[in-house]
């Protein structure tokens, strides 16, 4: 990834600068002291995937800098930094992908570099060819509930409500769909897309349709992992 750091505090901007380079998702990084020098940057085509923006900078602010970016066209990842979280409902309008307390720490910054690189694979253009019987169908991922082992078959459970059926092994789509942060694991025989998911409760998931999607104890992560993901929602809300 190609990294923009903006924070006109420039300890606080080197400190961010030196936990980026230790991470091997990184591959450029440049900093800029002031919201005019890296609009200019970023406007002379030089390659930026994510920018890291200081809420509370004088003259221009992070988020006035974020918006002069989304009017510009740029569809990057923007992550705001700031001392404070009071700042939630403004980062919404700039479609801002995470919000990071100071201080920053080298965890909190590794997991969302892997939340992004993820998030660039997690496209709504992601599917999977269906192959039934006389008709094969290009299935979004974001149209898939859960899959289920039947058999020697796979049942792909559509949020729609439809059913599809497709005779093959269920590691071979279980290998496919998991490189998709979406999906996890919770059984053996079950794969879930946890955007579907409306709640959980000690053994199951339950996805919007009502369905109860079984968490057996060899996948219990599953379910960890679920929380934590709501987790950081709620919190970037606050």
């Amino acid at each position: 990834m190609n990294i923009l750091i903006c924070d006109d505090m420039k300890s606080d901007a080197e400190k961010l600068e030196k936990l980026l380079a230790d991470s091997s998702l990184v591959s450029n990084t440049v900093v800029f002291t002031d919201a005019k020098n890296a609009l200019e940057h970023i406007r002379s085509g030089a390659a930026t995937d994510v920018c890291f923006l200081d809420i509370v900078m004088p003259a221009t602010n992070g988020i006035e800098l974020a918006k002069a970016l989304r009017e510009d066209g740029w569809q990057g990842y923007i992550v705001f930094v700031s001392t404070s979280k009071d700042f939630g409902p403004e980062t919404y309008q700039v479609h801002a992908f995470s919000y990071l307390l100071k201080p920053i720490s080298y965890e909190s910054v590794s997991e969302i570099l892997y939340d992004i690189e993820n998030a660039k694979k997690s496209t709504d253009t992601g599917g999977i060819s269906v192959k039934g019987v006389g008709e094969t169908r290009f299935v979004l991922f974001n149209e898939i509930s859960y899959v289920e082992a039947a058999n020697q078959n796979v049942l792909f459970r559509l949020t729609n409500g439809c059913e599809l059926k497709m005779r093959t092994a269920f590691a071979e789509i279980a290998a496919l769909l998991l490189e998709d942060i979406r999906f996890t694991q919770c059984h053996r025989s079950y794969i879930v897309n946890m955007n579907d998911v409306a709640s959980v409760n000690n053994n199951d998931f339950i996805v919007r349709s009502g369905v109860k999607i079984p968490i057996s104890r060899s996948y219990a992560e599953a379910k960890l992992r679920y929380i934590r993901t709501i987790s950081r929602v709620k919190n970037s809300e606050h």
